[in-house]
This record gives C-alpha cells, sequence and structure tokens, in this order.
C-alpha cells in the first residue's frame, strides 16, 4: 500500500544548546539521555530512506527537528542530501522527483556555510524567534540561563545574506500573550513575513497533560489565547493579508475553500510518524513516549508501522470528541485542537472538552466573518468561485474536501491559473518573482 506520510525526523533527539523553560521535547531525555550523545547514524537515515521513498513517490519530503537539529553538524546534512538523492535515483524509475527538505532550528549555531548549504540545497528553514530580546529572552535561554536572541538574530542575517526563504515561529507565551499586534508588528519590521504561532500549554511538573494537573507557569490560560487570536487577526488585516501569511489563518481560509488543512490541529484526523535517532518511531512529538513507540524501522519496516493497530488507534483517539464538541458550529475548522490536551493515558480519552475550547468559540464568534469575507476575496484572486454567505462551518460537513498535497512552505494551495514565467510577480501575492515564491507549483514542473 502507499502511502504520502509527513515524517518528522529527530536526527539529535531532544539534544539541544538552548534551554527553553517551556519546552516540551527536553523531557524526553529521560527516553534517550543526552549522556549518551544521541545522534542520527547515515546508516539509520539511509535505513529510513530505503522504507520510506518507495511508499511516498513522488511526494518525498524531510522534515528535521530536534532538540536543535544544527547540532549534527553540517557534514552530516551533506551526507544526508547525498543519500536522497543517490538512494531515489535507485528506487524511483523515471523523472527524479523534487526532494524538499524542511529544517526548523533556533538559529543560534547558523553561520555562512550553513546559509549556503540551505542555500544550495533548498532547504526551507524554520527560525524560532518569541520577539524582541525582552519577549524573547524571557524563557529562550541557554542551560547556563544567558539569553540567546542575539545568537538566533545573526543567524538570521546569514540566511538573509543568501537569500534563503525562512519561516518564523513565535511561542505565545506569558511573555508575549498580551501584544499580539506589537508583536506582529516587530516581526514584520524585522523582514518576516511567513509566520506561525504556537500557543505554550505545558502540563504542570509531574503531570502528563494538562487535562490531568493544570498547566506550567509559562502557560496561557484559553482566554488570553482567544484575546491574542482576535487582536492578531485584526493587527493581520491591518498589515496586509496578501503581504504576511500567517499558517493558522491561511489553513482556516484554505479549509473554507474545500481544501483540507496541512496543519494537524485543525485537521479531522491525526497522522504522521517522528523517527528517533535510532530508528524507534512514534505517532506525535507529543507522544514520545515509552507507551507509544509504534516500532523500530531497524526491526518493522515503516509501511508495516503505518499499518499497525496502535498507529491506526492513536488515529482515532482525536474523533473522540466531547458532546458539545459534537454539537459545535466550528467542529469543522477545530475538530477538536490537537488532543494531546485531552489524552489522559494511553490510548484513552475523557472526552473532555479541548484546553483551548474557549479560545476558538471567542475568536470564530468575533472574527469568523470578516475570515469569510477574505477568503472570498483571496478565492476571487485564485479563481476560486467561493460566494459570501455559502461557506458556513456547518455546511461543510457535507461537502467532500478536494485533496491537496501538503505544502512544505506553508503556503495556500495551487489552483490553475494563467501562465506564468519563472521571473514574474508570484500569483500568491507575496511580491516575489515565481522563483523565488511558489516556484514549481506555480510553474507545474
Amino acid at each position: 500500500m502507499r502511502h504520502s506520510m509527513s515524517v518528522l525526523l529527530k536526527p539529535t533527539s531532544s539534544r539541544c544548546n538552548l534551554d527553553c523553560t517551556y519546552c516540551f521535547y527536553l523531557s524526553k531525555q529521560s527516553i534517550y539521555p543526552w549522556s549518551g550523545r544521541p545522534s542520527m547514524s547515515i546508516e539509520t537515515f539511509e535505513t529510513f530512506l530505503r522504507q520510506y521513498i518507495p511508499m511516498s513517490a513522488p511526494h518525498l519530503s524531510f522534515l528535521w527537528q530536534g532538540g536543535e537539529p544544527t547540532m549534527m553538524g553540517l557534514p552530516f546534512f551533506e551526507a544526508a542530501v547525498e543519500r536522497e538523492v543517490a538512494v531515489a535515483r535507485e528506487l524511483i524509475s523515471g523523472p527524479m522527483p523534487p526532494l524538499n527538505n524542511a529544517i526548523q532550528t533556533n538559529a543560534t549555531l547558523l553561520d555562512e556555510d550553513w546559509a549556503r548549504f540551505f542555500k544550495q540545497q533548498r532547504f526551507l528553514v524554520g527560525v524560532s524567534i518569541d520577539g524582541p530580546p525582552e519577549w524573547h529572552d524571557r524563557f529562550r535561554v541557554d542551560p547556563v540561563g544567558r539569553p540567546s536572541h542575539d545568537n538566533v538574530m545573526r543567524g538570521v542575517e546569514h540566511l538573509k545574506r543568501e537569500r534563503v526563504p525562512f519561516n518564523v515561529l513565535s511561542v505565545i507565551s506569558q511573555s508575549n500573550v498580551d501584544k499580539p499586534r506589537e508583536l506582529l508588528r516587530w516581526l514584520v519590521d524585522q523582514g518576516f513575513h511567513d509566520l506561525q504561532f504556537i500557543p505554550c500549554a505545558e502540563p504542570a511538573e509531574g503531570c502528563r497533560s494538562v487535562a490531568e494537573g493544570g498547566t506550567s507557569p509559562e502557560s496561557i490560560t484559553p482566554g488570553q489565547y482567544g484575546i491574542f487570536l482576535t487582536e492578531l487577526f485584526d493587527e493581520w488585516i491591518n498589515v496586509g493579508v496578501e503581504k504576511v501569511r500567517i499558517r493558522w489563518f491561511d489553513n482556516l481560509i484554505q479549509m473554507l475553500w474545500g481544501y483540507p488543512s496541512e496543519m494537524c490541529e485543525l485537521a479531522e484526523n491525526c497522522g504522521y510518524i517522528v523517527l528517533e535517532h535510532n530508528g524507534d518511531c512514534y505517532p506525535c512529538d507529543f507522544r514520545v513516549e515509552e507507551d507509544w513507540l509504534l516500532g523500530n524501522l531497524h526491526d518493522t519496516p515503516l509501511d508495516q508501522i503505518v499499518e499497525g493497530e496502535m498507529f491506526a488507534r492513536f488515529n482515532q483517539v482525536k474523533s473522540k470528541l466531547h458532546a458539545n464538541c459534537q454539537k459545535c458550529r466550528w467542529k469543522t475548522l477545530c475538530y477538536g485542537e490537537c488532543p494531546s490536551y485531552r489524552i489522559v493515558n494511553t490510548g484513552e480519552t475523557e472526552h473532555s472538552l479541548p484546553y483551548f475550547c474557549g479560545s476558538f468559540i471567542d475568536f470564530f464568534g468575533k472574527s469568523y466573518d470578516r475570515m469569510e469575507e477574505w477568503a472570498v476575496r483571496l478565492g476571487k484572486t485564485r479563481g476560486l468561485a467561493v460566494p459570501p454567505g455559502q461557506m458556513s462551518p456547518a455546511l461543510r460537513t457535507s461537502v467532500p474536501a478536494r485533496p491537496v498535497r501538503v505544502q512544505l512552505d506553508r503556503r495556500l494551495p495551487a489552483v490553475k491559473r494563467a501562465k506564468v514565467g519563472r521571473n514574474d510577480p508570484c500569483p500568491c501575492g507575496s511580491g516575489k518573482k515565481v522563483k523565488r515564491c511558489c516556484g514549481d507549483r506555480v510553474l507545474g514542473v
């Protein structure tokens, strides 16, 4: 059976050169101790390639995350890309499909060599930064408590000089949750136009989930997040929705167009694999736990892991919604958000309300009409017939979603449009040339 599967590659496991106080993945060192310097071998990566490529070709995406993946060093990634090309040529008959690499990094270790490599190999880079120094450095510090903001911005400058495309990810915590307008303006002023915001809702110390025992001091409340989303949306419109891309809003708009979300938290079902440094596989970043170990690809082929009972059981968890969710007007936009905020024990759920339920009800109640209005406007620029008043979330349950390939660059999906050249302005409205923006998707090559 062929699968088009997203796989998060964790070459350093949770090992990182920073010690961000809200980072959930640092706790995974209880499973993979840092004392052992967890590092993925090229042999393990090639084993993965030989199992993954036949399953997923021609849609081949390699998503590198951590911990901090650049701690592997540049030679590892140079060798990894070489293996991607060699194994793909060996296993795929016919034209070579694109090999899409993306990496999420704190950028503190980036230099001109890293930037040139990303440029040459067409990596999409995600940089983690939480705003100006006074917000970012509150929680994003190194193991001895030193701030990281200056080092992050130094890495960003290397990316800019080499014209490496990159997105920015900001964690919304108690340091910046009450400043959505200021945060967006600051990011735009730095020249950042592809943005993602992730709310911090980490369990209190000693608990496995927020459903079990509440949240950590860095975490935000549902009330705070609802206000944040509403004000962020307002400011997004003020700044320009075609100038700045905010992943969560982009996904909501593409869902109103009839496309499924490429963000798992907004999707109807879960479904990706986390590959640890040693070949261990898990069903979710949040569920790298001994109880949820799906197998090791050195012992069990990846296709068998994906088709296995435990992976199927995990993917059913999200559909176990609270009764209020089942009848909620916004169900087909939220789908009960991430199950991590509802899972209490392995394979079980309390059918509890999602932690951010109130946030979404507040946001959609205040902002849905304008979001629909913008979906109509943007749809027209892309040749989509989406008349206003006919995009009700309640009606979407009866409309089959059109398949769309997961987009590594987080842009809205491509549609049929007039022919454009590589040096023409990109039809997505970014202001960039096609070759430096939506590229192959627009050109159809």
